[in-house]
């Protein structure tokens, strides 16, 4: 029941940052609206003064650099959740656990102690708590690869590759 319950709020926490990314879809797919020429902000590519020197224009659409930022805070929002989800789960799982160890150490040194209640606790919450850690590393792997890949994707940035090709070392810019 328990399993259930931290599957569902998994699923639940997946689902509220997945529809929190719609609008910025939507946006991203509607087509412009149509505007006269006259009230459209055209500038003449010829003026001198316009591009100063020794900085490049920014050639990147508003639309995409903002695009690119919401779906960069939807990312980073699902993999803090993520991860702390599975850390959650984690440190859930090893206490119950080492609950267990403590009495059995005890019981072992010959100490006449009654571990019923954490025997049973833990024979309750590890199982539930590493599916709850399982159920999460794979969501926070994901959203971090994800997020990685994004991040690659900037715009504005710069990228440089180096690698070996049949006449030497290469140098991309």
């Amino acid at each position: 029941m328990l399993a259930r319950s931290c599957l569902t709020l998994l699923l639940c926490c997946t689902s509220t940052l997945a529809a929190a990314k719609e609008p910025a879809q939507v946006a991203a797919t509607q087509a412009p609206i149509a505007r006269p020429l006259a009230a459209r902000n055209v500038e003449p590519a010829n003026q001198p003064g316009l591009i100063s020197p020794g900085k490049e224009p920014d050639i990147v659409p508003p639309d995409y650099k903002r695009d690119w930022k919401t779906e960069q805070r939807f990312l980073q929002a699902g993999t803090g959740t993520s991860w702390a989800l599975a850390g959650l789960g984690t440190v859930g799982l090893i206490v119950p656990l080492a609950m267990l160890s403590r009495c059995n150490n005890a019981q072992d040194a010959g100490a006449m102690l009654d571990c019923s209640q954490e025997r049973r606790t833990a024979g309750i919450m590890a199982p539930i708590l590493g599916v709850l850690t399982v159920a999460a590393l794979v969501p926070a792997v994901m959203f971090t690869r994800r997020l990685v890949k994004h991040d690659d994707k900037k715009p504005g940035k710069q990228r440089t590759a180096f690698g070996v090709s049949a006449g030497g070392l290469q140098l991309k810019f």
